[in-house]
């Protein structure tokens, strides 16, 4: 996909009605979560994006902006606890992830169950934040041990 050039050195990488993917050169990508309908098919395309943008940028770090993402449906957090994330750790290096909390209660509890059940399976940190600045030093200043 050709890439658009935002401001600062970000390129918009994908988009669906679902959430923008920006690649930050040499840096992180970032996902932007927009308020509308969550359907399994449009979760399952930015991620799958998402892990090739990983790929092909060679960056482990992703800052995952949840703020208006809704609700996670359960049959996607567990295709994302069993598929997606160990295959985005074993495919590409992904090691890191800053996410910044939805103002949706069932968002963030789904999205702390799943971290919760990633987090025994897989080589992944993940922290939360509630802006955007704290998410991205912390991303920036992260370094595996």
């Amino acid at each position: 996909m050709n890439k658009l050039v935002y401001p600062y050195q970000k390129s918009l990488y994908f988009h669906n009605s679902l959430a923008n993917i920006i690649e930050h050169p040499g840096r992180y990508v970032q996902v932007e979560w927009q308020p509308t309908p969550m359907f399994s098919v449009s979760l399952r395309e930015v991620h799958e994006q998402l892990l090739q943008l990983l790929k092909e940028s060679q960056l482990s770090k992703v800052l995952s902006d949840n703020q208006m993402m809704p609700a996670i449906m359960p049959h996607d957090q567990d295709w994302l606890a069993t598929d997606w994330a160990p295959r985005a750790v074993q495919e590409s290096g992904y090691r890191y992830c800053a996410i910044i909390n939805s103002h949706d209660v069932y968002n963030r509890l789904a999205t702390t169950d799943l971290v919760h059940r990633v987090r025994g399976s897989v080589a992944l940190r993940v922290s939360h934040f509630q802006d955007y600045d704290s998410a991205a030093r912390w991303l920036l200043s992260s370094t595996m041990v």
